[in-house]
């Protein structure tokens, strides 16, 4: 099963996901991205907003970007 990365981008820094996750395929790392930005909107990123604009950039194995979804 490949493995993808979700890392956390926002205008000032880059937060490497070094463990990644093992996923069946590119659509369920999109859903789980989806999920995840869901929550990040609605908790703590919501608390600590300074204006920057944030992202989480899935990419897979080999480092290529398989998608970013805004936060």
């Amino acid at each position: 099963m490949p493995r993808y990365y979700f890392h956390l981008r926002s205008d000032d820094r880059f937060v490497w996901d070094e463990d990644g996750v093992d996923l069946p395929d590119p659509l369920t790392a999109q859903g789980a991205a989806d999920k995840t930005a869901a929550e990040l909107r609605g908790g703590l990123l919501h608390e600590v907003h300074n204006g920057s604009r944030c992202t989480i950039v899935i990419t897979d194995e080999g480092g290529e970007i398989a998608q970013v979804v805004a936060l």
